[in-house]
């Protein structure tokens, strides 16, 4: 198990090659919504996967921030510091079609059970670090 403050950075989760991170987003009354999810690096970003209609998409949109740690599959386990960073959805076709890829082939073959349906109605995030 990792020491929960071996993180300092997203550069960090690249490094370890991580498998899921909690990403917890925030409703309107500024309550937290933590969702493990599967990551992979596109440049200097985190991007992950989730359905265009999904309540984490619609909670980025409106506010643009999250709060990310490394985690075990379940979500049940904090095993980094958090990071606070900006969240938002990738509009760009070409670029959405690079974090696609980016995740299938990270999570590859497991990511066919789990990334059916057209591509269309798939969101993919962009997680970038928040600049103090």
């Amino acid at each position: 198990i990792r020491d929960a403050q071996e993180s300092r950075g997203l550069g960090d989760v690249y490094k370890r090659q991580d498998e899921y991170i909690n990403l917890i987003t925030y409703r309107h009354d500024k309550s937290p919504v933590s969702t493990p999810v599967w990551l992979s690096q596109l440049g200097d970003s985190i991007v992950i996967t989730s359905s265009l209609n999904a309540g984490k998409v619609k909670r980025i949109k409106a506010t643009g921030r999250a709060t990310i740690y490394t985690t075990n599959q379940s979500g049940s386990k904090k095993l980094s510091e958090e990071i606070e960073v900006n969240a938002s959805i990738v509009e760009d076709e070409y670029e959405k079609q690079l974090g696609i890829k980016a995740i299938r082939n990270k999570y590859s073959p497991i990511s066919k059970l789990f990334m059916k349906g057209p591509d269309k109605n798939r969101a993919i995030i962009k997680l970038e670090e928040r600049r103090r």
